[in-house]
């Protein structure tokens, strides 16, 4: 029986297998390598905190800020800030003034969120700002400098609501404030939510005076700043047509929701719509 060994050379005849410390090391070393041959920005969230602007939401006509909820909850939770102003929505140029108090009252970058009656406020409100850096529209009015809402809406299929017998008054018409009678708002403005939710939002309306839309719009912020526009496609308050009329002609990165209400391009559809805030943000940065 051959004898053991006891040299040296015997004892290391297999090769050593690295230490796991050294193993460690390595794996680390390669791994910094390689992700140096990639921009910082990839080594990142897509949008960083600090980098995230307010989001500020501008409720429309025969409405409140409490349809924002879901949006809103949205963003909160990707971590954004956000402010919906209440509209008095009885004089356009007043409701611009509240916006500009808004954005005023708040540090930093916004971007704006605008439905409905609330496209016009917000354009005119971001008019000649540095701090807001792009408008997000739904379902909403874009119109130019001089222009109204009546004047947008000539040729188009009017708004459901005014057929007769739809509209409350609190007091005598025209000039009255009005809402939407309940026994019709799901069908004009919400048909495509739940009883129940269409029912919540027709609570929130704020009451709404026919004169703002006669009333003609100042500078319009959406010459200077990039646009985006959520077309509702099913929409019997803004015809569908004049959304995609005024999302072409402010240029606007336009998405189509099928068969979105007036009110489902933020409730119904509000997980694409907060994507599409996302992306203006990331694209604004």
């Amino acid at each position: 029986m051959p004898s053991r060994s006891n040299s040296p050379l015997a004892a290391t005849s297999a090769p050593r297998r690295p230490a796991p410390t050294f193993l460690a090391i390595a794996v680390l070393a390669l791994t910094l390598a390689v992700l140096s041959m990639f921009p910082a920005a990839g080594l990142t969230e897509r949008v960083s905190a600090a980098d995230r602007p307010t989001i500020v939401l501008v409720h429309g006509a025969w409405a409140g800020p409490g349809g924002w909820d879901q949006v809103r909850a949205a963003l909160a939770k990707d971590g954004y800030e956000t402010a919906a102003p209440a509209l008095g929505l009885l004089d356009m140029p007043t409701d611009v003034a509240t916006v500009r108090a808004t954005l005023d009252a708040m540090p930093g970058d916004k971007i704006l969120v605008g439905h409905s009656y609330g496209g016009a406020v917000m354009s005119q409100a971001a008019a000649g700002r540095t701090d807001v850096r792009g408008l997000v529209f739904t379902a909403a009015f874009a119109p130019d400098e001089g222009q109204s809402l009546l004047d947008l809406g000539a040729g188009y299929a009017p708004p459901a609501a005014l057929a007769l017998g739809h509209l409350l008054f609190a007091g005598d018409p025209p000039f009255a404030p009005t809402t939407i009678d309940p026994n019709y708002f799901r069908d004009d403005f919400a048909q495509d939510l739940n009883p129940k939710l269409a029912s919540t939002l027709s609570a929130q309306q704020r009451p709404t005076g026919l004169l703002i839309f006669a009333q003609p719009a100042g500078p319009a912020a959406w010459h200077s700043l990039p646009s985006w526009y959520a077309v509702s496609a099913a929409d019997r308050m803004v015809d569908p047509a004049l959304q995609r009329s005024m999302a072409g002609r402010i240029g606007a990165t336009t998405v189509e929701f099928d068969d979105a209400s007036h009110a489902g391009g933020f409730t119904h559809y509000a997980a694409r719509f907060v994507k599409l805030i996302e992306a203006a943000v990331a694209a604004t940065r």
